[in-house]
């Protein structure tokens, strides 16, 4: 029967005796859904792009959670660092000063968040070694400093190039009081590729201390690589509770969490939006299907007459529309998995045809357009489509079922 069906729905979809405007018709639907199908592929794939591009890249750099002194700062810091390094969850931990500065060479000049760091224990919690692009960082001098790329193309400085920094001093009311001065050499240039190049800069945490007149052998704070990124607030917590010292509490959730919850709402946001393009393409299925009923009439009547169920009625003409659906889902198939797989490459020649990257990176936490093509969203996707074609062919076919044979020979 189900045989039998299909040879009736493929002679009925190839019949060029049927009308134009219900090819016509049959055609939108079928382009309709290879469309959404295809554009929510691609969405998809860009969103999950966005994530791993988040937790890969970003994450992969920035403390996962960071304990920071809220006045007296942190002495007698290798023990203790050692100590809340062994929580359970903690990967590593190492400490930091960080401060706002300026940043001159001539008369450019550039503000900056100055992370002063200890180069072995930063290398444990950071992967921003692995982003150096010019110089080198096996080892970091009092006198170096690590410039993002952004800052070093805003000061038009190179590796080897010498950088004034000013730091501020501040008085015990908060007002500036002076600011200190030094020259610095440039030794490495880091592009992660985002904000963070536009932003950051790093020196020897003992240099640091000295120009911001710590006292000897003491640091700001801790900041901690987590075996789960997601379990940053509960160990944020955990840590504190273990911390002697009077310090706030931060995680990436934080300074970043609004960039992954984005992610996951503008996924969401995707998805509705263009199941509800593919619903809207479905719907022409069924004025399809409608106007096919009504031109077959005669077909249907003379099938009935001849003693095939209704049943078998019903099953042609819901094979009849799912064809449209399983053709349009097919092409928008293969049209999205071949557009995920290359969008980066796609974006990466309009980038170069326009001069400048799509996305901003002294915006955005990338200044790329990543894709990540997972099997799991292809086939969701395809199984949605597949069924809303099929659940919009269920009314004209029950419809055709109801054609009464003699009303209709009769008219002949």
């Amino acid at each position: 029967m189900v045989k039998l069906a299909w040879q009736f729905a493929r002679r009925y979809r190839s019949n060029k005796q049927t009308s134009g405007f219900i090819r016509f018709i049959s055609a939108s639907s079928t382009l309709g859904i290879a469309l959404g199908v295809a554009i929510l592929i691609v969405a998809l794939s860009v969103m999950n792009g966005f994530e791993q591009a988040l937790k890969q890249r970003l994450l992969s750099v920035i403390p996962h959670v960071e304990l920071e002194a809220v006045s007296e700062s942190i002495s007698d810091w290798q023990v203790k660092l050692t100590d809340l390094s062994q929580t359970e969850g903690v990967e590593a931990g190492a400490p930091y000063i960080k401060t706002n500065g300026m940043l001159r060479q001539g008369l450019a000049v550039k503000a900056a968040e100055v992370r002063g760091i200890a180069l072995d224990y930063e290398q444990r919690i950071s992967d921003f070694a692995d982003y150096v692009i010019a110089g080198q960082l096996k080892k970091l001098s009092a006198t170096d400093i690590v410039l993002g790329k952004g800052i070093a193309d805003a000061l038009e400085v190179k590796v080897g190039d010498s950088v004034q920094l000013l730091l501020p001093t501040l008085a015990e009311d908060g007002r500036l009081a002076s600011y200190s001065n030094v020259a610095l050499t440039v030794s490495a240039v880091i592009a992660i590729g985002g904000q963070l190049d536009y932003s950051q800069a790093w020196l020897d945490i003992d240099a640091l201390a000295q120009l911001l007149h710590y006292p000897e052998a003491t640091v700001q704070g801790f900041a901690f690589r987590l075996n789960d990124i997601f379990a940053a607030p509960e160990m944020a917590r955990e840590l504190g509770r273990r911390s002697n010292d009077y310090v706030y509490l931060l995680d990436w959730f934080r300074s970043q969490g609004h960039v992954y919850q984005d992610i996951q709402m503008v996924r969401t946001i995707l998805y509705l939006v263009l199941a509800l393009v593919i619903a809207v393409a479905c719907f022409n299925i069924v004025a399809t299907l409608v106007m096919a009923v009504r031109e077959k009439q005669s077909d249907i009547a003379i099938l009935l007459t001849m003693g095939m169920p209704q049943r078998s009625i019903i099953l042609i003409f819901i094979c009849l529309g799912w064809l449209n659906g399983l053709i349009g889902t097919i092409l928008g198939g293969i049209i999205g998995v071949l557009l995920a797989t290359n969008i980066e490459l796609i974006f990466a020649g309009i980038s170069t045809v326009l001069g400048h990257a799509i996305l901003d990176p002294s915006i955005y936490f990338v200044n790329f357009v990543p894709s990540v093509l997972q099997l799991e969203d292809v086939v969701i996707t395809c199984l949605v489509a597949l069924l809303m074609s099929l659940i919009a062919t269920f009314y004209p076919a029950l419809r055709a079922s109801k054609v009464q044979p003699a009303m209709v020979l009769g008219q002949k």
